[in-house]
């Protein structure tokens, strides 16, 4: 009998000592866990960002030629392309448009196509497809799937069509502004780079139809056309980039500051076209962001003033971009296509994509050979963050 209470107050304190370690190892693996979604989720906000060079860069003023603008055979660990067009109309309607092949978030090629209203509510279809049912060219830019297309009619035109969910839209795009492929400088488009970039029409004048619940209305408006097109997924080339357009009257701004995670690249393109002809093509702005705010439902950070400053031979820019509403705020795993859990985990343990659209009041002023041209106007800018 003694025996037996021995043996079980032994037993029992055995027991004891074996919970209290599992007690320890569990609190030590929830401390370890939280710390590891604390880690990934949270980014302090910056005071301020500014991008410069330390001397001129050039990037010429060539256009993309047909196998720029057409699809690449891209070799790398997760290749990814996009074709990316966005217009105002003069119903007050903003659409913006992409055809993806392969889309960057999930792998898998398809369409997006957002249309937003006057006092900027958002209709927003994202399709994708299986392999097979996007066909594009590697000739020049011409893409066509079961829910649009892109076709190059000639050196100004394209025609493009989105056709999702009992909305089409039916655009001829006609170039104001030329294209751009950056070439010439660290940190654009070189071949020992993982991400590309050119512009096929800076500036376009649309026209066409859009087709909604079975009405057919007639619009016009002012557009803009782009490629991206990479090895590798974007969270392991870049932590977030700023990019913006500006129509000023005769002039068309373009500009970017990509902030790579490889410190060697430096990467701000600055367009300029006056009409048809383009008067800057560098890598050597100065892009300063500054008044970030965080937005509460994502926990990310974008900036609500931006600068622009550059001066070069006859041209010399200043430009100044304040926030006035933001009209979009994703996050791109939502609408990734993926399951519940595979977006948690990538939320939590790889990256949270996300995409902020602003619209901006801008001022400033261009000179050109000692004639100072003030600007002044509504534009727009988007901040997307990898981290």
């Amino acid at each position: 009998m003694l025996r037996f209470h021995v043996d079980f107050l032994l037993r029992n304190a055995s027991r004891k000592k074996c919970h209290a370690s599992d007690l320890l190892v569990a609190m030590l693996f929830a401390i370890l866990f939280v710390f590891a979604i604390s880690s990934c989720t949270h980014l302090p906000k910056p005071a301020e960002s500014i991008g410069k060079s330390s001397a001129y860069l050039d990037w010429g003023k060539n256009q993309p030629n047909a196998q720029d603008r057409a699809r690449h055979a891209i070799n790398g660990k997760r290749p990814f392309e996009w074709w990316y067009f966005d217009g105002h109309l003069d119903t007050g309607e903003t659409f913006v448009g992409a055809f993806l092949a392969p889309n960057f978030t999930n792998g898998k090629p398809g369409v997006t196509f957002s249309l937003y209203s006057p006092d900027w509510k958002k209709m927003s279809i994202l399709k994708s497809l299986q392999a097979g049912e996007m066909r594009s060219s590697t000739e020049d830019v011409d893409i066509s799937c079961p829910f649009g297309f892109v076709r190059r009619i000639d050196d100004k035109n394209y025609h493009v069509q989105w056709n999702m969910e009992g909305i089409v839209a039916d655009f001829k795009l006609t170039m104001i502004a030329p294209g751009w492929m950056p070439a010439g400088g660290d940190g654009v488009n070189g071949d020992y780079l993982d991400f590309f970039w050119n512009v096929h029409q800076a500036r376009n004048r649309i026209e066409g139809t859009i087709t909604q619940d079975g009405k057919i209305r007639q619009v016009k408006g002012v557009g803009y056309a782009d490629h991206n097109w990479g090895r590798k997924p974007l969270n392991e080339i870049t932590r977030h980039w700023v990019w913006g357009r500006i129509f000023a009257g005769d002039y068309t701004i373009v500009y970017a500051d990509v902030d790579y995670i490889d410190p060697s690249i430096k990467s701000r393109p600055l367009y300029i076209a006056k009409g048809d002809t383009m008067i800057v093509g560098a890598g050597s702005p100065t892009i300063r962001q500054w008044d970030f705010v965080t937005n509460p439902v994502l926990s990310r950070h974008y900036p609500r003033q931006i600068s622009i400053d550059f001066v070069q031979k006859e041209v010399e820019v200043h430009v100044n971009i304040r926030f006035k509403a933001l009209v979009e705020d994703a996050d791109l795993l939502n609408i990734s296509g993926l399951n519940p859990f595979s977006q948690w985990f990538a939320r939590t343990f790889i990256a949270r994509p996300t995409y902020f659209r602003v619209i901006a009041d801008y001022k400033g002023d261009i000179t050109e050979h000692g004639k100072v041209n003030i600007i002044e106007g509504e534009c727009l800018y988007e901040i997307m963050g990898f981290e």
